[in-house]
């Protein structure tokens, strides 16, 4: 009897505690994928949908091009905005790619004025940033045209995207201000702001530089959010400006997510793929064109980039923030390609 209480008592003072288990080891850091395998084509089903929304609002109608993966979604959502005179398939085949890649792709055609006109119009300028910011309202209607989507988008999930115009005008929802010329409406040194909360994270193909369309060199001081700018050696302005010019939203927005993919023979239509599907026509762009080999190798460069920037700050992907982290692209590219942040 007395064995028993001693027991017990030993158990109670701890003696019979079951071990303590073994704390777990820290989980490794996430490897950075080869360049080759994010630019590398998933296996979802694409599809393509083309229809018309009307903003009542404005009583515009907006022309929208729809490229969306099969599956059972959800899915993050990129908003592409072409660039002068262009319209909602400009960007079919990074769109598609994108789209294999888990996304669903909205790009609207604005009806821009002739580029004499809206350079210098303010109106102009919102008149883009309002189509964005209505076909983030209009989501649900597009699962309703669309019925593959039905109740598959993740608008918490969002991005965009642009080239040239199009790089601007993602700009002004990013919250890059404008100050426009002196007018009827405006004082001298008046800005103005388009800046919409809901997107986040941006990626600017070929962006202008200060002096356009009323960016200056404050216009990004107050760019928070993640950001991915892509330009190359051969993406000067008509007007002479150097390919560094179109840095700025990099260089001058404050620092922390901010990216620049700088690609050797870039021009300034390199970036969307435009020229790097078979087939593509390369006549008539002038001299000094890249070669379809080196359209080829840019865009896969810009297509790795670019998806890991969506699954990094759309998806939370460690992999793919290792690999924005890392110098692997230059590595592969051999130099061609080099990303920058800050």
């Amino acid at each position: 009897m007395r064995r028993s209480v001693l027991a017990i008592s030993l158990c109670l003072a701890g003696a019979c505690a079951s071990p303590a288990p073994p704390s777990a080891a820290p989980s490794a850091p996430a490897q950075p994928p080869p360049a080759a395998e994010l630019a590398r084509s998933g296996l979802a089903v694409v599809a393509d949908a083309t229809f018309r929304l009307t903003d009542p609002a404005r009583q515009r109608d907006i022309e929208v091009a729809v490229t969306y993966p099969g599956g059972a979604g959800k899915f993050p959502v990129i908003l592409y905005s072409h660039g002068d005179g262009g319209n909602g398939g400009d960007a079919r085949p990074l769109a598609r790619f994108w789209a294999t890649r888990g996304y669903v792709v909205i790009a609207p055609s604005h009806r821009d004025a002739p580029p004499a006109k809206n350079l210098a119009d303010p109106k102009a300028w919102e008149t883009r940033a309002r189509d964005l910011a209505f076909l983030i309202d209009a989501l649900p209607e597009v699962e309703q045209r669309v019925p593959a989507l039905a109740g598959k988008l993740d608008g918490a999930k969002l991005g965009v995207g642009g080239h040239s115009y199009g790089a601007y005008t993602a700009g002004l929802l990013a919250g890059a201000s404008v100050t426009p010329p002196k007018g009827p409406k405006t004082a001298a040194g008046t800005s103005m702001s388009f800046a919409d909360p809901r997107p986040k994270a941006f990626l600017l193909l070929s962006p202008p530089g200060p002096g356009v369309r009323g960016w200056t060199a404050n216009s990004w001081s107050h760019v928070e959010r993640p950001l991915l700018l892509v330009t190359g050696s051969r993406d000067g302005s008509t007007k002479g400006q150097e390919p560094s010019w179109r840095m700025d939203a990099f260089r001058l927005s404050p620092p922390g997510d901010k990216f620049c993919l700088f690609l050797r023979g870039g021009s300034h239509l390199s970036f969307a793929g435009r020229y790097a599907e078979p087939g593509a026509t390369l006549s008539g762009r002038g001299k000094g064109a890249p070669s379809t080999e080196e359209e080829v190798a840019i865009f896969k460069d810009v297509k790795a980039v670019s998806v890991a920037f969506w699954d990094d700050y759309l998806r939370g992907d460690a992999a793919a923030k290792a690999f924005l982290d890392s110098d692997g692209l230059e590595k592969e590219s051999a130099g061609r390609a080099k990303l920058e942040r800050r």
